[in-house]
């Protein structure tokens, strides 16, 4: 009416372009359960997507956001991957993201070995972990033979008379858990060999003696 007004109601809707907002890492131990939120802003909620190999036991939930498993022994190591976040509002936001599988150590290599002496013999000592493990050696080793912690190989020519059984044992060890050592037999055979002088003489009708060695 006369001097009356009228009213509207309107909705304004802002949209935003969206963005990551969580960290750009995370570290799981394998073998046990591991977790992360990957998190955003924007509006409309942006969907979220990842690209890049994970490691087995682990999984993207895209509705969720989340990042969890219980990454399988053996899958040590960094897995680069790719959150993206898009809403419609641009181009959409990607985030580099590093996730990193901790695991503890393991010494993967069988437990004994045999050399001759006298003769060159080799040695690779293996493990599983990561970071890396690096690897130690304790035990009394024989004449001409040493271990190579860098390498991880024993290795050597062992000493003629050096022949018997060696009882050592090696350790793997990285910033992950509890240390792994494995008690290890070296076995060091000699083939036979006469030492003995290689003549002797009796006398007729007395008794005589000699060893051969």
């Amino acid at each position: 009416g006369p001097g009356g007004g009228t009213s509207t109601a309107v909705t304004l809707t802002v949209n935003q372009t969206p963005a990551l907002t969580s960290a750009s890492s995370t570290t799981f131990l394998a073998g046990t359960t591991g977790k992360f939120t990957v998190t955003t802003t924007g509006f409309p909620v942006p969907t979220l997507s990842e690209t890049g190999a994970l490691p087995g036991g682990v999984s993207f939930n895209s509705a969720t956001g989340v990042l969890s498993g219980i990454p399988a022994l053996g899958t040590g190591g960094v897995y680069n991957l790719t959150f993206k976040a898009t809403n419609g509002v641009g181009s959409g936001a990607a985030q580099n993201f590093a996730l990193t599988v901790n695991q503890a150590p393991a010494l993967t290599s069988a437990s004994n070995t045999t050399f001759l002496a006298g003769t060159a013999g080799s040695f690779t000592v293996t493990a599983t972990g990561y970071p890396v493990p690096s690897l130690s050696e304790t035990g009394a080793l024989p004449g001409g033979v040493s271990f190579n912690s860098s390498t991880g190989v024993l290795s050597g020519t062992p000493a003629i008379g050096s022949a018997g059984v060696y009882n050592i044992s090696f350790t793997a060890s990285n910033s992950v858990g509890t240390n792994a050592t494995q008690n290890f037999t070296l076995t060091v055979d000699q083939a036979p060999a006469l030492t003995s002088a290689s003549s002797t003489t009796f006398l007729a009708g007395a008794a005589g003696s000699f060893t051969v060695t």
